[in-house]
């Protein structure tokens, strides 16, 4: 059936496609990429569909309409590196990224979020991938072979960005296209650069209400449910949960979620967690 068939919310430390990992770290958060990446690959969707917070800022809601992405991590060093201490810049190695855009469905896209009043914006020319779109990109598309439409999220209203995530999948089941959706991002989000492995102690715990929340058989209630105040308190990376708004707009009501793994990485609490829609 047409539609979103299947949602992941995934983290993007460019660490884990850099080829810094060190034997022993991150390898739950890996071993659940990769059990993802089969699932999908089982699936065979005919597109991928992933809202990055890390694609550089405007005032409108960005839909990548390129007819192809090609490039490497290094593009977007500068970039990542402005938000690390200076003791923690580096270099980072060429990794290639190669895949379809999908220009025909983000024009359909940009027409809908017109109509319905949202400030979209149709890129039509790539950039330089940033982290966030990467990232999953790499692990769960890595032959390149499904074409992506690429999004941006907006900081606002929860409700809007639930409204637009149900826009994105009502036009992928008018075009009678099949996808997987991926809200790229992270829960608690306090860096720890110098322990690769380290979860912030208050954040682990907000984490993990988080997760047993949307777990217990009530996903929406428990993600629309939370209060500023109560956000806050996890202190979320730029964009928060709006991906995940998205996410489950694109999924509608009484969705199902699973947490595949759950571990720090410097300090972020970097859950890979599944999504479909009730049956």
């Amino acid at each position: 059936m047409a539609g979103i068939e299947l949602g992941f919310l995934a983290p993007h430390a460019w660490i884990m496609v850099a080829g810094e990992r060190e034997e022993g770290q991150h390898d739950q958060t890996t071993s659940a990429f990769r059990l993802a990446a089969e699932e999908v690959a089982r699936l065979e969707p005919d597109r991928l569909v992933v809202a990055s917070p890390h694609w550089k800022p405007t005032p409108h809601l960005r839909i990548g309409g390129a007819p192809r992405y090609t490039g490497t991590l290094d593009e977007f060093l500068p970039h990542i590196n402005e938000g690390l201490p200076l003791e923690h810049r580096r270099d980072l190695p060429p990794v290639p990224y190669d895949f379809p855009g999908v220009p025909e469905l983000a024009a359909r896209l940009l027409q809908a979020g017109e109509s319905m009043g949202f400030p979209v914006q149709l890129e039509e020319k790539p950039e330089a991938l940033d982290h966030g779109s990467m990232v999953p990109i790499l692990y769960l598309n890595p032959d390149g072979k499904i074409p992506v439409l690429l999004l941006s999220i907006e900081e606002g209203s929860k409700e809007r960005s639930r409204e637009w995530g149900e826009i994105i999948g009502k036009e992928l089941t008018r075009a009678g296209l099949t996808a997987v959706f991926v809200a790229s991002g992270t829960l608690s989000h306090h860096f720890m650069f110098d322990s690769p492995d380290a979860l912030w102690p208050q954040g682990e715990k907000w984490d993990k209400k988080f997760m047993d929340g949307i777990t217990n058989g009530e996903c929406c209630e428990s993600v629309f449910g939370l209060s500023d105040e109560e956000i806050a308190m996890g202190e979320l990376e730029a964009g928060g949960l709006h991906g995940l708004y998205m996410l489950l707009g694109a999924l509608g009501t009484f969705p199902v979620a699973s947490v595949l793994s759950y571990e720090g990485i410097v300090g972020v609490g970097s859950p890979i967690i599944r999504f479909e829609p009730a049956r």
